[in-house]
């Protein structure tokens, strides 16, 4: 320093590490200027002595060799005195002049066994030393205050055995007026310096035998003849032959790198100038060119009577690796820096008021705020409004100094507006007087780790509550969890199932290929969905439904199965019963259309795969009705069962015999080599027929007309195989009766007046004949509307209003169809959007026909419908289709009816119960509506069967989740009776007729629909 006997403003760049650090300490500057005062004046701040003490650099160290600050490089806010106490790596301490502690740091107070500075504020080194010591510390003290000079000593200090060196500076503190009032001191642990000195004492003594040891090249100058002389050593090293062992001292220089010949001039000039010695380190050529990094070092051992130098003797050694290695260790402590500076937690450090002070790069990145946005803001500015109550309760210990650090996980505000959790941990900052002087801590981004533990409590909260079994096994199939419905289910506790093979749960019901296939699936796909029948503990078998999922690591590797399943066991009761009831004739146990149509199908691939003929016959009864007249319904329903024994009887293993309503049958013969067959198998079964059936005491006669076609003469649709048989068996009637007819598909006149019917239709269209009227269907629980049925009426000219059994069938397969469809469909959206607009915002159904519903044209055509009325609540329409279009290709329609609903647009299933549907069909379709065929309903009242098919379809409405509705309901007894079975939507006669749109909206206006 300038001065030691008045304050220093100013330091000598000669000035110690030590003495800068007690001139900013007792002066409590943030900086100081160096040097002498000018344009270039440099600065040392307490953040670069900070940094030097940090980087291990000796006390002695003089400030010149540090990065000092220009004037315009100072930051604008610089750590002080304060800072420095806390923040250098070595004990620091401030006494009076009576020896009494006044700072202490927290280093020097955990070197004496407290955990807190304040504990030692007041106490002197009587109180902390034993007295030996102490009375020298106190000694060291005096001679401080009394010459005004700071002191420097290196002790030992014994510390569980192990000695450890400091190097203690002591110096005195001056008042504002110059007088010195005590002493501050430094001590800095310097064991590891002490080691390399001793290594290095010990090195010198026995140099001669080292430089032996380890070759190192030796010189020898003689500066009167500046001749220099080497050891063989020294050529080796640079790859010199041994002529260079002499040279003039000038040829040495030759080998110095350019970059490096001035630092080893001034090294060997201030040797020569009374320093007595040098080292240097610099680089030397060797002999192939490249450079050798090499430490010097030479002592004058020579002086002449005037005391000039004569001679001197060193050596050089080959530093290249311990260079490289060096330069390894700045660059990782440069890597260790730069880490620091990219740590993803937030390091921050506040005022005793929480605004910020400092705030690393980690901010911005998890919050998106600026550092310097948010420099003097406090953490509440940030943190949620849900939280601020959690903030105080964690901080509260902190805030009442009951503790000296806290955390808590609390979520703060981003920048783009969203919230991201953290962990903060937060630690007090206190003064030499116990005071609250800011805090520290940091911020750790878990929103990761939250949303995980929310996700892992909410799927353990799942797993416990929910209503299917779950089942967690090892990939070895060994039970590790279950949850409580598992064990509600099977009666099985879970200690009694964990560790058991899940082997244990198999009824026998299916056979070891059913495993095999799914543990296959299970390795292949990672996934199996599926029935199986297991065991409880009782041994009662159950069936369930579900799902087991392979859990793999991110190797691959299965780690887990999880199965997820559901108890249907009553369901499956429910569904073989009513699987029966929907593909067989509730009277006869036929198989009914639906099934028809399965074994159409396989007999019409089979009739392809063996290149022979199938028959198919459309039977109908002559003289049924007259029987049922004269003798009742019991005794024609007798005579149905045995006409169904006789076909039955009268078809071979393979063949099918099925009822499609009333006194209908269809059969199907296969196998058959020529068509001249049917002859005698028809004429068989028509003589069959004929027999007299007795039935209580009466004998009872009745014959039958048959229609025939053959597959694949005649095609291979199933539909139209049907129709075609019908078409047979109708000319059989016509013919006389009692007789069986095959079908000729070249009945010309017949297709002439089909087609010639189809184009009177057409032209209708055209003309404007055709409009659609609506009938209400109504909730009769309520009384209330519930929607209206768009059905299409023919104002003919002279046959006057046409229903549309008059004229519809025509269309059948035509061209047409499709056309008069998309009229319809667009026709009746219009008149719903209409009364929309008219405030009736009622729903409404319009039937589609099966080929129209599977036109590729039909799901654009909806959306274009749709589209021109934007206005329109699209869930206000419904689509109903027939059961048969239900047949043929399931995964087709169900994908159409998807796409629809996909719209917004339900489906419902119409005539429901006329023996075309299919549960499975009911399974695999999007539907939301069954409506009862009107048939089963006008009857149900006077016919226990029709009744009993009534409640079979409520129960299969309510098994698979559909809405009901009654068709053809025409007395308030009926609506009675349907509201007792469960079914309270109907619709028919009994509530209103259909009417037209005009007639339909007075009719809303006295019935609101329901809402």
């Amino acid at each position: 320093m300038e001065s030691s006997n008045k304050p220093a403003h100013r330091l000598s760049p000669e000035c110690s590490l030590f003495e800068a650090l007690s001139c900013l300490l007792t002066q409590g500057l943030p900086f100081i200027p160096v040097g002498e005062d000018g344009p270039d004046q440099r600065f040392l701040s307490t953040t670069a002595l900070v940094k030097a003490w940090q980087a291990g650099m000796p006390g002695e160290t003089p400030v010149s060799s540090l990065e000092l600050a220009s004037a315009t490089d100072l930051p604008s806010e610089t750590p002080g005195a304060d800072s420095l106490i806390n923040g250098l790596p070595m004990l620091l301490w401030l006494k009076d002049r009576g020896g009494r502690f006044l700072i202490v740091n927290r280093g020097f107070a955990e070197s004496c066994g407290q955990t807190s500075p304040q504990a030692l504020i007041g106490k002197t080194d009587l109180d902390l030393w034993p007295q030996e010591l102490a009375e020298a510390y106190r000694a060291e003290d005096a001679e401080v205050i009394a010459t005004g000079r700071p002191r420097t000593r290196i002790e030992q200090i014994a510390d569980r055995g192990t000695p450890t060196w400091f190097e203690t500076f002591k110096a005195p503190v001056r008042s504002s007026d110059g007088q010195i009032v005590g002493t501050l001191g430094f001590a800095c642990d310097i064991s590891e310096r002490m080691r390399q000195q001793a290594a290095a004492q010990h090195s010198q003594k026995q140099l001669a035998y080292v430089l032996a040891t380890i070759g190192e090249g030796v010189w020898d100058w003689d500066l009167a003849t500046d001749q220099v002389t080497h050891n063989p050593r020294w050529c080796q090293m640079l790859g010199l032959d041994e002529q260079n062992l002499n040279h003039p001292a000038e040829d040495f220089l030759t080998l110095v790198h350019d970059d490096d010949r001035n630092a080893r001039a001034t090294a060997i000039n201030t040797c020569l100038g009374g320093a007595g010695s040098y080292r240097a380190e610099y680089r030397l050529r060797h002999a192939d060119g490249h450079y050798l990094w090499i430490r010097d070092q030479g002592n004058v051992v020579e002086y002449g009577e005037h005391g000039q130098p004569l001679r001197m003797v060193g050596s050089i050694a080959d530093i290249h690796a311990a260079r490289s290695t060096a330069l390894a260790l700045q660059e990782s402590q440069t890597r260790y820096q730069q880490v620091f500076d990219n740590v993803r937690e937030v390091i921050f450090q506040t005022d005793p008021l929480g605004h910020w002070e400092l705030l690393n790069p980690a901010w911005t990145d998890i919050t998106g705020f600026s550092v310097d946005a948010s420099l003097g803001r406090s953490f509440g500015d940030y943190l949620h409004p849900d939280d601020r109550a959690s903030k105080y309760r964690a901080f509260k210990p902190l805030i009442a100094r009951t503790r000296d650090h806290c955390s808590a996980t609390l979520r703060l505000l981003c920048q783009d507006g969203s919230y991201r959790w953290v962990d903060i941990f937060i630690r007090a900052l206190l003064d030499k007087n116990g005071e609250l002087t800011g805090t520290s801590g940091t911020l750790n981004d878990v929103t990761t780790r939250v949303a995980a533990e929310n996700y892992l409590s909410l799927t353990a909260s799942v797993f416990r509550h929910a209503h299917e079994s779950i089942i967690i096994t090892d990939p070895d199939a060994c039970i590790l969890e279950v949850n409580d419905s598992f064990c509600a289910l099977t009666g099985y506790t879970r200690d009694e199932v964990i560790g058991q093979n899940s082997r244990l749960l198999r009824s026998g019901r299916q056979d070891a290929q059913f495993y095999t296939q799914m543990w296959a699936e299970l390795q292949t796909k990672g996934v199996w969905q599926g029935e199986t029948w297991n065991l409880k503990k009782n041994g009662e078998i159950y069936a369930q439904l579900g799902n087991i999922s392979a859990v793999r690591n991110e190797a691959g590797q299965t780690t887990h199965y999880v199965g997820l399943f559901s108890d249907i066991t009553g369901l499956k009761e429910s569904q073989r019963h009513l699987e029966h009831m929907a593909y067989h004739d509730a009277l006869t146990q036929l198989p009914n259309r639906s099934l028809l149509a399965d074994r159409m199908s396989m007999a019409i691939a089979q009739a392809e795969r063996n290149g022979t003929l199938a028959a198919v016959a459309y039977l109908d009864l002559d003289g049924f009705k007259p029987v049922n007249d004269t003798h009742g319904h019991a005794v024609g329903d007798l005579l149905l069962v045995e006409m169904a024994r006789r076909l039955q009887a009268s078809t071979r293993a393979g063949d099918t015999v099925a009822r499609l309503g009333g006194d209908e049958f269809a059969l199907i013969y296969n196998g058959l080599e020529h068509s001249d067959e049917c002859d005698q198998v028809f004429e068989r079964l028509r003589a069959s027929i004929a027999e007299p059936v007795r039935i209580d005491d009466r004998e009872i006669r009745v014959t039958a007309s048959i229609g025939i076609t053959l597959c694949p003469l005649d095609g291979a649709d199933p539909e139209t195989l049907l129709r075609h048989a019908d078409q047979a068996m109708y000319l059989a009637k016509k013919a006389g009766r009692n007789r069986f007819h095959l079908f000729n598909p070249e009945r010309d006149r017949q297709l002439r007046a089909h087609r010639d019917a189809q184009s009177r239709i057409e032209s209708a269209l055209y003309d404007g004949e055709l409009e659609l009227h609506y009938q209400p269907k109504m909730d009769t629980r309520l009384n209330s509307l519930i929607g209206v049925e768009a059905l299409i009426r023919w104002k003919h000219p002279t046959l006057g209003l046409r229903l549309p059994g008059d004229f519809l069938p025509m269309l059948s397969e035509s061209r047409f169809e499709i056309e008069l469809g998309n009229w319809i469909l667009a026709t009746a959206v219009a008149q719903l959007d209409t009364w929309r607009a008219a405030g009736f915002g009622t729903a409404m159904s319009v039937n589609i026909a099966a080929r129209h519903l599977a036109h590729p044209d039909f799901v654009p055509h909806l959306r274009s419908v749709l589209t021109a009325h934007p206005d329109l609540d699209p869930g206000l329409l419904q689509l109903e289709v027939l059961e048969t279009a239900t047949l043929g290709d399931i995964k087709r329609i169900a994908s159409i009816m998807a796409a629809c609903n996909a719209l917004g647009v339900s489906f419902a299933i119409d005539d429901f119960g006329i023996g075309h549907g299919a549960v499975n069909s009911l399974r695999s379709l999007p539907v939301r509506s069954i409506k009862i065929d009107r048939s089963f309903i006008h009857n149900m009242l006077d016919d226990d069967d029709d009744l009993a098919t009534v409640q079979s379809v409520i129960g299969l409405a309510t098994a698979f989740h559909r809405e009901v509705i009654a068709e053809g309901v025409e007395t308030p007894r009926h609506r009675q009776a349907l509201l007792k079975l469960g079914c309270h939507l109907a619709q028919g006669h009994g509530i209103a007729r259909p009417m037209s749109a005009a007639h339909m909206q007075v009719w809303m206006q006295k019935h609101p629909p329901r809402h």
